[in-house]
């Protein structure tokens, strides 16, 4: 922690608490974090007065942390970081290069608070606007964060270019507490010349009820439910309009964020009509984007909006239209889709493994797996296995059948993710009691989400976090 000279030296303890009414509990939430300072070492041993500024801040928002990754810039003894870290983010601190004592006590202010550097959070020396090759190894990042580091004014582009470089193409934000030094000071020129803009945030208007969702841009147009009815229950532009959401879903890796964006918001005011939600908090910058994509709609009409969601479709994929679609009766168009039932004697000694799978055929997937044991590993284009596929569609007995065959339990698919995942985040508990009961595992994806970070219900939540137990 020392070069060996004698420096004094003090623990301060930071305790933030947060009010909790989950099950009857008051008495709130707690967590204190340690920080040893060497008030005669230098400025980046002492923890300044900003610094518990923005980990209050950060604290106030603690449940939307979970899973971001954060970078901290001139992070001194790393407070608002290691309370990221504790809060369950992923959380690298950096501080200058030059500095090499500064990043040894950095690393004991988190071993103090049970972090082990290395394994709970990473640690780095920094060189503000030098982009050597373990900077780029740090994009992308969520959230990036700063106490004080406007304080020598000839230093202030270094940070601001540095901060540009990453958040360049990303929905990542830049968080930042200050101390207000001279009235001459200033980055708004700086801002413009990199490219950014900036806002205070108002602090008497804190609220924690935004939230984080763990999901790609392509996913931000697939989370709508299944649909249950039959095409006898809708109309032709109903049908038209559910066909076209379920073909979405073969394009999203060929749509830009945009274009994605543009589908969602018009999705939602088929479905749902004129936006009814609150705008998602500030760390939510996902969220936000897909708040805005809804809300710029406006009063437009359901079926206006199901009709443009329709020629949109036909837009982005020409060759797409409502007669191939119907045509597909006996194939699938997409997880999560419209279910369709074959007639089991006529269709049932073709169906393929993850056909049979997809309609709840156990049967048919037994018979499958008994003559050919190697189908347990078979994957459609986008890496579905068979139990992927029972899972999305809470096909139970296909799900059984699948299990008992052998089918690998914990397969992911493109996106990392299990039919654990699947069976969460669609809400069914039947499925998802099977796969608990059969022993899936708890695994992130590639977002770094758990099946109980995707879950919404809470039911499916309780089982979830009993199993984990």
């Amino acid at each position: 922690m020392s070069d060996g000279r004698p420096v004094s030296g003090q623990l301060k303890k930071f305790v933030f608490r947060g009010k909790s009414t989950a099950n009857g509990d008051t008495r709130g939430e707690y967590l204190e974090i340690k920080i040893p300072e060497l008030l005669s070492a230098g400025y980046s041993f002492y923890t300044w007065p900003s610094a518990p500024l923005l980990a209050w801040y950060l604290w106030t928002q603690r449940r939307h942390l979970r899973g971001l990754r954060v970078l901290e810039l001139g992070c001194g003894t790393g407070l608002p970081g290691i309370l990221a870290a504790k809060c369950g983010a992923r959380v690298t601190l950096t501080d200058s290069v030059a500095l090499p004592r500064s990043l040894r006590h950095l690393s004991a202010c988190c071993e103090a608070n049970n972090l082990v550097p290395g394994h709970d959070i990473q640690i780095l020396g920094l060189a503000w606007g030098l982009f050597l090759t373990d900077v780029h190894s740090l994009r992308p990042v969520d959230l990036l964060l700063a106490s004080d580091c406007f304080y020598e004014p000839s230093q202030f582009e270094e940070v601001i270019s540095t901060v540009a470089y990453f958040l360049d193409g990303t929905d990542a934000r830049f968080l930042c507490a200050y101390q207000e030094r001279s009235a001459d000071w200033s980055i708004e020129a700086l801002l413009k010349k990199w490219g950014l803009k900036g806002a205070l945030i108002d602090l008497d208007s804190l609220s924690e009820s935004s939230g984080v969702e763990a999901f790609n841009m392509a996913e931000a147009v697939l989370d709508y439910p299944d649909s249950d009815f039959s095409d006898d229950d809708q109309t032709p532009l109903d049908i038209s309009f559910n066909q076209a959401a379920g073909h979405v879903r073969k394009l999203t890796s060929k749509l830009d964020n945009n274009q994605l964006l543009e589908l969602y918001g018009l999705f939602k005011q088929g479905t749902e009509g004129k936006c009814n939600t609150p705008k998602p908090g500030w760390l939510d910058g996902r969220g936000r984007r897909k708040w805005e994509a809804w809300n710029s709609l406006g009063d437009m009409p359901v079926e206006e909006a199901k009709e443009k969601y329709i020629l949109l479709v036909q837009k982005f994929d020409p060759e797409w239209s409502d007669e191939r679609a119907t045509k597909m009766s006996e194939q699938w168009v997409a997880v999560s889709s419209l279910r369709r039932s074959p007639e089991p004697e006529l269709i049932h000694n073709e169906l393929s493994l993850l056909d049979a799978a997809r309609e709840d055929c156990g049967e048919r997937v037994a018979e499958l797996l008994r003559q050919n044991p190697e189908l347990r590993h078979e994957r459609d284009d986008d890496g579905l296995t068979a139990l992927h596929w029972a899972a999305d569609r809470d096909a139970t007995k296909a799900l059984l059948a699948a299990i008992e065959g052998g089918c690998i339990l914990d397969a992911v698919d493109e996106c990392g993710q299990t039919a654990l995942h699947y069976a969460a985040s669609c809400g069914h508990i039947n499925s998802t009691k099977i796969l608990l009961n059969a022993g899936a595992s708890f695994l992130k994806d590639n977002e770094d989400c758990t099946p109980i970070d995707l879950a919404t219900d809470d039911e499916i939540k309780k089982i979830l976090e009993g199993a984990k137990m």
